[in-house]
């Protein structure tokens, strides 16, 4: 099956030319063989490609990197995300005053606070009645 291909509007246009514009140019330097796999990797360490690391040294003289995230970071934000949904449908709660809204933000609030306590502590195990309660499959790792 043929994918539709539409022609790009400009300001799209704009942008891959932006992309592809100025990175015509080549720098040189030398150094060994161990000098160069020891800034490879610590292109890798940062997320970044090779070339992108190097210019980023040599323009700012240092590279600020975000780390990546943790199995039991990830897991804490799907909880998170999770408990957040459930948050907008209490407002529906409140708004049409239906009481079963105070019990329902009780349990939320404890949920909230399970996800907190596993994003900063990877030992910490959220219990399978919090899962239970967010129907979130639980895919997290053994600790």
């Amino acid at each position: 099956m043929k994918k539709y291909r539409r022609k790009a509007t400009q300001w799209q246009q704009k942008n891959n030319e932006e992309k592809q514009m100025n990175k015509t140019e080549f720098i040189k330097i030398r150094c060994t063989l161990e000098e160069k796999q020891r800034i490879k990797a610590k292109a890798e360490s940062t997320g970044r490609k090779f070339s992108e690391y190097c210019r980023e040294i040599l323009l700012n003289g240092e590279v600020v990197t975000v780390p990546k995230m943790t199995d039991n970071e990830k897991e804490a934000i799907a909880v998170l995300y999770r408990t957040g949904m459930f948050y907008a449908q209490v407002s529906n709660l409140i708004r049409i005053k239906d009481e079963s809204w105070v019990p329902i933000t009780k349990n939320l609030s404890i949920c909230a606070k399970e996800a907190f306590k596993r994003f900063f502590d990877p030992h910490f195990r959220i219990g399978d009645d919090i899962y239970k309660v967010l129907n979130l499959p639980r895919y997290d790792r053994k600790v």
